[in-house]
């Protein structure tokens, strides 16, 4: 599917949205008396979070969409910006660019323009509605109105330019199948909640090229700190910082000499702030230069500076009386054509002139994105807690500032061991899973990590949760003490280096010799998570001592036909193994293991591994 100048086409990110619109669907099956949600209203539920950052669980209730809805299908209430979204959806489930009903939205405010202006509701509205209508009109005393029109077909600029005229509505956004797409690929981008501010200025140049505009200013640093604090009041600051490659780094020992460093120069040397300091990066959508003295920058976030802009915020968070004549140089790119492209390219190049490891550089890729949308599309079984993919550097620290009841809320999963289950028990690569960050976010990422249309998305949490019941199955900091062995009285441990393989052995086994449906992976994953958020249940024990007992036999087996290698040659070793830790890593260990498995060697060990897998089977069935 990869095309040779880009990730994924118009095709791939439709289907990627109409996945996403099935998992809303699914999050919120039972709406005003027992209704399901329309893939029409789960459309409006997505396009609220992607376009206003309105989380899922808050736009659900803000969905009017129906029979009786008098031509508003939602209504959101954006305190922030202090405006009233007004909005109006014409679906089409094709995405064909079929043309738009100019009729439709011309006519599809009026009634709520009228209870506006009588303080009278319309009488065939349904009753759902009657309450956020009153709301809207309240708040429309002190707050704009916004009105949008939003369909995935399509309007000419003839069209759109002849509905506003007659409307009359100053502030009418009409979006159609272009600028739908464009924010879905924002969404597989990274860049989900991209943010809108001024940027007041003291110079800047404007320099034009090919794809849009480049303006570089000089910019006081209390500016900066304006811009963070209002996203940290409004809980956004991933979205701030969603192009970036790393988020807040405030924890090592360097990250913290840099910011102190920063924070120095503002108190004693603020002149000298603008000459030590690299600047920061934004890229923006659109820029409206049009006025002097700032620039409004639509669906922005800053690619590169993230530390200087947060530690300016933690000096004024140290000095809040302080107005140091301290500047900074911002970049500000406008890029509104090749954002799929672009905007990543700019991410890497500007954060590559500094040490930054190979996940960070890949953090916004598609593949993670969508994966972690999917993960997160997901409640615990069990509990209200979510999948956090933790893609970045520092995401999690600005997570818990945005969110700070987050500590309890999601399962924290870090892309690299993600990326090392996936490989072993998907990919049945557990070589892969023990090499570098350098290797499994270079050169096997596209291996690893499902693209946009691959249905393992679906198996990854299962990768994760066998993984994590085999750490779990033993404390990896003691010896194997039952089993006389010199070299794993010598190594410590014959378990931790085995873990991998161990984990691909019975996903195979579990996949090829028991029919292990999908169905089994997901109630295993269900059992799994139960246990994760209560491991002193009775029924979490009884699981956990199933699948501790069968991974025992498991390590056992791998031990006896591994024993039985040292000495030997294995093919691609440049010389036989000495030690079970480099033979565990070795690139042909797993091969000649299941080779011997299929020949029957160690088959006392064999038959009592299957037997605590048929026991693990038939648990799973009738539990």
């Amino acid at each position: 599917m990869l095309k040779s100048d880009q990730d994924y086409d118009e095709s791939d990110v439709v289907q990627f949205l109409k996945e996403e619109f099935e998992r809303i669907i699914t999050q919120y099956p039972f709406q005003r008396e027992g209704s399901v949600l329309s893939e029409a209203q789960a459309f409006e539920i997505w396009f609220l979070l992607q376009e206003m950052g309105v989380e899922y669980e808050k736009a659900a209730p803000r969905i009017l969409d129906g029979s009786h809805d008098c031509g508003v299908d939602f209504i959101w209430v954006d305190d922030n910006n202090k405006q009233v979204v007004i909005g109006q959806a014409e679906y089409e489930p094709s995405w064909s660019r079929s043309p738009a009903s100019e009729n439709k939205a011309i006519e599809t405010f009026k009634e709520f323009g009228k209870y506006l202006s009588s303080s009278r509701i319309p009488e065939s509205l349904a009753d759902y509605a009657k309450e956020p209508w009153r709301i809207a009109k309240q708040k429309l005393g002190k707050y704009s109105a916004r009105y949008v029109y939003v369909t995935p077909k399509r309007f000419t600029p003839t069209q759109e330019d002849r509905i506003r005229d007659t409307t009359g509505l100053l502030n009418y956004d009409l979006i159609s199948h272009d600028s739908l797409i464009e924010r879905g690929e924002e969404f597989l981008d990274g860049q989900t909640g991209m943010c809108s501010f001024n940027l007041k200025y003291e110079k800047v140049l404007k320099i034009p090229f090919d794809s849009g505009t480049v303006y570089t200013a000089n910019i006081r640093v209390n500016e900066i700190n304006i811009i963070v604090e209002k996203h940290r009041a409004q809980a956004r600051l991933k979205a701030l910082f969603a192009s970036n490659v790393r988020t807040y780094l405030n924890s090592k020992k360097r990250s913290k000499e840099i910011g102190e460093a920063m924070r120095a120069t503002l108190d004693k040397s603020p002149q000298e702030f603008l000459l030590c300091n690299n600047g920061i990066t934004m890229i923006s959508n659109r820029v409206d230069d049009t006025h002097e003295g700032y620039l409004g920058l639509q669906r922005a976030s800053i690619t590169n500076g993230c530390q200087t802009a947060m530690n300016i915020n933690s000096f004024f968070k140290q000095n809040p009386n302080a107005n140091p004549a301290a500047q900074v140089l911002v970049t500000v790119i406008e890029i509104p054509k090749d954002i799929t492209r672009l905007a990543a390219d700019i991410a890497r190049s500007r954060n590559n002139q500094n040490p930054v490891d190979y996940r960070d550089l890949m953090s916004n890729n598609f593949r993670l994105v969508c994966l972690h949308h999917r993960l997160h599309a997901d409640r615990v079984a069990g509990s209200e807690r979510r999948y956090y993919l933790l893609r970045k550097a520092g995401e999690k620290q600005t997570v818990i500032i945005d969110e700070p009841q987050s500590r309890g809320r999601y399962i924290w999963i870090d892309a690299a061991e993600l990326a090392q289950c996936i490989a072993a028990v998907i990919r049945q690569d557990p070589y892969v899973s023990q090499a570098g960050i350098s290797d499994l976010f270079g050169r096997s990422f596209n291996k690893i990590f499902p693209d946009v249309d691959d249905p393992t998305h679906s198996r990854c949490k299962f990768a994760w949760w066998i993984s994590q019941l085999i750490w779990n199955s033993y404390d990896s900091k003691t010896k194997w003490k039952d089993v006389s062995d010199e070299q794993i009285y010598h190594q410590k441990d014959f378990k931790n280096p085995a873990h991998w393989i161990v984990a691909a052995l019975l996903a195979k086994k579990l996949q090829d010799d028991f029919r292990f449906s999908e169905a089994l992976e997901q109630h295993f994953v269900a059992k799994a998570e139960k246990w994760w958020v209560n491991s002193r249940s009775d029924e979490s024990k009884e699981f956990a001592q199933v699948i501790f007992n069968m991974t025992d036999d498991a390590f056992r087996l791998v031990h006896s036909i591994s024993r039985s290698l040292l000495g030997k040659k294995l093919p691609k070793a440049e010389d036989p193994y000495s030690n079970y830790n480099d033979m565990l890593k070795g690139p042909s260990t797993y091969s000649v293991i299941l080779a011997s498995i299929r020949k029957g060697k160690m088959s006392t060990y064999q038959e009592k591994l299957d037997r605590s897998m048929h026991k693990t089977v038939e648990y799973l069935k009738v539990n």
